[in-house]
């Protein structure tokens, strides 16, 4: 529920900045311009595996089942993987990347174009990610991956992405839907500094309380059964 807050205040205060102009007077800055993403961030494509890597592990991959069709990045989503010499630096994916979803077996087309930040690697040591997705990376000092993802993360990209979906059983997303997404900004990024800080610091309380709910969760986990044998005796507990 609290990063549900979180996540409807990032999105409340791109909306501000981005759409609305509410810090410049409700009015569009005359030096903004219509820009490409692909001027300001880099795609990598993903992993392409055999399923007869998928083996228990200390390595994770994400996957198009990580993406929750009413949106949000689901952790249990991860597939455990062994990965082959095939595995490139590229493709493994650190904390707060965005992940955008390129393939989706939904025919109602929910989880492709949906862009999600990783905000956890849930115990695992190391988290790769999938051919099915597409991980997008500022390529300009001035931008944030935070502010990346909360851009990407508006109802605006994701009907974007879904006028360059092709297929029938499976549905693809064509390689060029992000790099011709465009929006207006400033020319000179530092102009949005105030919002990449505050989404920033936001993405950065949303992963600490993953972690602490996931902390939490693995304790129970480990405790339930002891408790349920009777191996921990708390009947003497002062409650």
């Amino acid at each position: 529920m609290l990063n549900k807050n979180l996540e409807e205040q990032i999105r409340i205060l791109c909306n501000a900045w981005l759409n609305d102009y509410v810090p410049f007077g409700g009015i569009c800055p005359s030096d903004w311009l219509l820009t490409p993403l692909s001027s300001f961030a880099k795609f990598i494509s993903g992993y392409s595996y055999k399923g007869t890597e998928l083996q228990e592990s200390s390595v994770a991959m994400a996957t198009i089942k990580n993406f929750d069709r009413k949106g949000g990045f689901k952790l249990d989503g991860y597939k455990e993987i062994v990965p082959s010499s095939k595995l490139k630096p590229e493709h493994h994916a650190e904390l707060f990347d965005t992940l955008v979803a390129h393939t989706d077996l939904t025919q109602n087309a929910e989880v492709i174009g949906n862009a999600e930040p990783v905000l956890s690697f849930s115990g695992y040591e190391d988290i790769i990610f999938s051919m099915d997705v597409v991980r997008v990376l500022p390529d300009k000092p001035t931008i944030s991956k935070f502010l990346i993802a909360a851009m990407l993360k508006t109802q605006q990209f994701k009907t974007h992405c879904l006028g360059y979906v092709n297929g029938t059983t499976v549905l693809h997303l064509s390689k060029k839907a992000l790099p011709e997404y465009s929006l207006m900004l400033p020319e000179d990024f530092t102009v949005l500094h105030p919002l990449d800080e505050a989404v920033s610091s936001m993405y950065k309380q949303m992963a600490l309380n993953i972690d602490e709910t996931v902390q939490l969760t693995n304790l129970r986990d480990a405790l339930l059964p002891q408790l349920m044998s009777g191996e921990i005796d708390v009947s003497n507990l002062d409650l």
